[in-house]
């Protein structure tokens, strides 16, 4: 296995359109500290390229993001890419970061059953985030969605740096725990949802498998 990021940015509907722009900071991570990458984004987000690509670069960190379910992530117009009793092998002694709902529950479960080696990191819930409409179209400028998106890229973003899961996986948490005070503090007439929608993720957010693995 070598030591690299194969990362999935379908953007065919405005949830995954917000995924994918807000995922840029881990891909600067990657350019910044010379770690090789993978992007498979659009329509090469789907379950053939997956596959081969996986096989092919054999790389040690994956990060998905897209619609999810129990048993199942997705990628370009909901195209299933991985899922329980069907491809879930591929995730075994990786580390995977899945930006989607749900797949923790079932599938993270399940490709890291008797597995000492490797881990996934995602959510038993739905990952949730809040946008401001007026962005709709350009999300990068959304800072109401830059609150739910940068604590959780501190899960790949630290695996980059070289932190082990369990590291990276607790400092997405501390921050998003910082976020829900700053936003209780504020008092403003959004507070509550954010407190609530950040404290959702917070505990949806689960590391399954060997907290001590990294890519180095």
């Amino acid at each position: 296995m070598e030591k690299g990021l194969l990362i999935t940015l379908p953007r065919s509907d405005d949830v995954t359109e917000y995924l994918a722009v807000f995922s840029e900071p881990i891909i600067s991570e990657c350019k910044q500290r010379g770690i090789k990458f993978k992007i498979l984004a659009k329509e090469n987000a789907n379950k053939k390229n997956f596959e081969s690509n996986i096989k092919a670069l054999d790389y040690n960190l994956i990060v998905m993001n897209g619609h999810g379910a129990i048993n199942c992530i997705t990628g370009h117009k909901e195209e299933k890419i991985i899922s329980v009793e069907d491809n879930e092998h591929l995730l075994c002694d990786r580390i995977t970061y899945a930006r989607s709902c749900w797949s923790a529950s079932g599938l993270g479960k399940s490709c890291m059953k008797n597995n000492k080696t490797g881990c996934f990191i995602g959510y038993n819930i739905p990952f949730m985030f809040l946008i401001n409409i007026n962005w709709i179209t350009n999300p990068i400028k959304d800072n109401l969605a830059r609150v739910f998106f940068e604590p959780s890229n501190l899960v790949p973003i630290g695996l980059i740096k070289g932190q082990t899961a369990n590291q990276a996986n607790e400092n997405s948490k501390r921050s998003m725990l910082k976020s829900i005070k700053k936003a209780l503090i504020k008092g403003d007439n959004d507070s509550q949802i954010i407190a609530e929608t950040l404290w959702n993720n917070y505990f949806g957010q689960v590391l399954i498998g060997n907290s001590e693995a990294n890519i180095n």
